[in-house]
């Protein structure tokens, strides 16, 4: 009988093993979402495994062996309590199925700052001042609210000279 197990994957090979798991017919599923972050401060969008390093399967193990699994390029090894494989519960993996690459996914992995959150600015005249994010001004500034005087004034700062708080 099929069932779901949880396997350990080299990194950054998720994507590898899903297809090397699927060219044997052995389903496989990794949860990944589409997020927008910073890199060289460039908003760029990228796709990211949401539990990194693993991935689900589904096998008969009376039928295909664990060392066939674990001889699939990009697998690692059948995560085990003790002798035996992890055995994952069906209704969790198609559970991350229907809620993969969803809005509420992609804000809690996203490393942006959203509407309304303090930043530090950290370059530039006004470094070591606090403003609040406001929204992106194009591919590498943002658009930040700065009081300055006791005035609220908007100011366009480059991704790479702000954090979050």
């Amino acid at each position: 009988m099929e069932k779901w197990y949880l396997a350990h994957c080299r990194p950054r090979e998720e994507e590898r093993a899903q297809q090397h798991l699927s060219n044997q017919d052995i389903e496989a599923y990794y949860p990944h979402v589409e997020v927008e972050k910073l890199v060289r401060g460039k908003r760029v969008k990228r796709i990211e495994a949401l539990f990194p390093g693993y991935i689900f399967l589904r096998a008969d193990l009376g039928v295909t062996s664990a060392a066939t699994i674990r001889s699939t390029r990009g697998i690692r090894s059948l995560v085990r309590f003790g002798a035996y494989p992890c055995e994952v519960p069906g209704q969790l993996v198609y559970e991350l199925m229907a809620r993969a690459d969803s809005d509420e996914l992609r804000g809690l992995m996203s490393d942006l700052p959203k509407t309304g959150d303090k930043v530090v600015i950290n370059q530039g005249p006004f470094t070591g001042l606090e403003a609040i994010y406001q929204e992106p001004d194009g591919e590498q500034r943002a658009i930040l609210l700065l009081t300055l005087l006791h005035k609220e004034t908007k100011a366009s700062i480059a991704n790479t000279d702000y954090q979050a708080l």
